[in-house]
């Protein structure tokens, strides 16, 4: 038969990964008329679906989940051997720059160091914080950024690391503790206590702002454990990923609600300049963050 390609071999893992036809033509570099035609094609020729068409979601079916077995075997297998020829190749020597808008990643960032420097061990690591993507990418202070701001710009390229959910933490006898979700509406009566000045909080910048909604009080703490010792207190709120508060949660006498009754994602990218040519190493630094599955192990 020889219909199978790695490319198809790929494209199913990151359709069942997203399960958005969108995000992974995105992911693989490709328009998504390409990447429809693509699943279309191996599907006729293998005269089988591989995945359900949903209205929200594309799903396996069972011959699509024994295939997708498959490619994990055979992608896994493949990129460790073109990792250790392109070491080979490189002299296992450069310096990778990371930046991060997320002051929450150095929480696991120490893991993901020790398993790329146990790889790469002759690669110098530096990491520092970033205020501005597109500045600090050109001028090649970072080679790569974390973050979740992304934007529309061609001249930047994402590639997804993990999905998180910001909650609201609160004190355990606070008025709105017995809510099973804090509504934006809720923030113009409580002191929200931030990292960030107003101009730079994002969740006030993309949630409540556009709404005209204005917390009771807004109050800067530049460390994220004074913020929750402060919330523990009394003396208002906060706003951190589900992951940064989990053992928090557990000591600190206080408790965590989701942000509207749907929730508030947030998708945490590696952005890195499109038209560069990039090294084995920085590729390898993104598949680490991935694969660590944060989502489920450190919330």
């Amino acid at each position: 038969m020889n219909h199978l390609e790695i490319k198809h071999l790929r494209m199913i893992r990151s359709i069942a990964e997203t399960g958005n036809m969108t995000k992974s033509a995105d992911m693989l570099f490709l328009s998504q008329s390409a990447l429809s035609q693509q699943l279309k094609d191996i599907e006729s020729k293998l005269k089988v679906d591989l995945f359900f068409r949903t209205r929200r979601k594309m799903i396996l079916t069972a011959t699509g989940k024994k295939l997708l077995q498959t490619a994990e075997h055979v992608i896994e297998a493949l990129d460790d051997a073109e990792l250790e020829i392109a070491k080979r190749a490189a002299g296992d020597r450069g310096e990778l720059k990371v930046g991060t808008q997320c002051i929450f990643c150095y929480k696991w960032l120490p893991r993901v160091m020790e398993i790329f420097q146990d790889k790469f061990p002759n690669i110098e690591f530096e990491i520092g914080n970033s205020e501005d993507l597109a500045r600090e990418l050109e001028a090649k202070k970072f080679d790569l950024i974390i973050t979740a701001a992304s934007s529309h710009d061609d001249n930047y390229a994402y590639s997804p690391l993990f999905k998180d959910q910001m909650v609201c933490i609160l004190p355990e006898n606070h008025p709105f503790s017995a809510q099973p979700c804090i509504n934006l509406q809720d923030f113009s009566k409580m002191n929200l206590i931030s990292h960030r000045e107003k101009g730079e909080n994002r969740f006030y910048q993309a949630a409540l702002k556009p709404r005209g909604i204005e917390p009771k009080r807004l109050m800067t703490v530049g460390q994220p454990l004074a913020i929750i010792e402060m919330v523990a207190s009394g003396f208002g709120v906060g706003v951190f990923p589900r992951w940064a508060v989990k053992d928090s949660l557990m000591t600190t006498g206080i408790i965590a609600r989701p942000i509207t009754r749907s929730g508030l994602p947030i998708t945490w990218d590696a952005a890195f300049l499109r038209n560069t040519n990039i090294p084995v190493f920085q590729d390898e630094f993104i598949n680490i963050v991935s694969k660590l599955n944060l989502t489920d192990t450190d919330r």
